[in-house]
């Protein structure tokens, strides 16, 4: 079932312009410039989550924060508000029950990280997958291949047979089905031992924000497949 997200603010068209988390087809996105009508359609669809303006022709963004926080049909939701960046705004947006606020302007990619949190969606995904890796610096010759066990934007944990030391910097290589390759450059930050094979706990450095949306998305699937 997809999640509904309500959009009461004009980032919509920014959003499609740019790579977003809620570009994909996994969410129901509703958008209104009106509070009312907002509020309306969050009575008529019980809405996952609404990112609301704080500054909105007909209601406010706070006050209609508030009023959904009074209803006891409807104030179960996650509702995050966008706002200047100036301390009165961010003092309205902290005081009227929201779960969470942004100042503008942002980047999909920080909406992004807000909608993950306020919806729960999983940061990493248990999956196996070969992957191609070297060590930086490494003469040639010195690709070895591995096999994932997890995988998250922020990093991933591979199993080798290949004995690395933390600290050491990889490039890392692999497919993501139906989503295409990613590269990336991380950092060993933790090492485990089971008989023949090692655990190595590789945080990324500086991934590419193609590859983030790719591996956002996938786990993202990933989850949808199990519930």
């Amino acid at each position: 079932m997809k999640r509904k997200i309500l959009i009461a603010d004009t980032i919509r068209n920014a959003l499609e312009r740019g790579q977003s988390i809620l570009n994909r087809g996994s969410f129901a996105i509703f958008t209104t410039l009106s509070g009312k009508e907002a509020l309306a359609l969050h009575k008529a669809h019980k809405m996952d989550l609404i990112i609301v303006s704080l500054e909105l022709a007909d209601i406010s963004g706070d006050r209609l924060c508030s009023m959904i926080r009074q209803d006891n049909d409807l104030k179960n939701v996650s509702i995050l508000v966008t706002c200047a960046n100036d301390q009165l705004c961010v003092k309205r947006a902290t005081h009227c029950g929201a779960n969470a606020y942004i100042t503008k302007p942002f980047h999909a990619e920080q909406l992004s990280e807000k909608v993950t949190v306020l919806l729960s969606i999983p940061r990493r995904q248990k999956y196996r997958v070969l992957l191609k890796a070297s060590v930086k610096g490494q003469q040639s010759g010195g690709f070895f291949y591995c096999s994932t066990r997890d995988i998250s934007t922020s990093g991933i944990m591979i199993e080798a047979e290949q004995a690395l030391d933390e600290g050491d910097i990889l490039s890392v290589s692999f497919v993501l089905p139906g989503l295409g390759h990613v590269s990336a450059e991380g950092e060993i930050q933790r090492i485990e031992k089971k008989g023949a094979v090692y655990g190595y706990g590789i945080r990324f450095r500086d991934l590419l924000h193609t590859h983030r949306q790719a591996i956002e998305a996938f786990i993202l699937s990933r989850t949808e497949q199990k519930t």
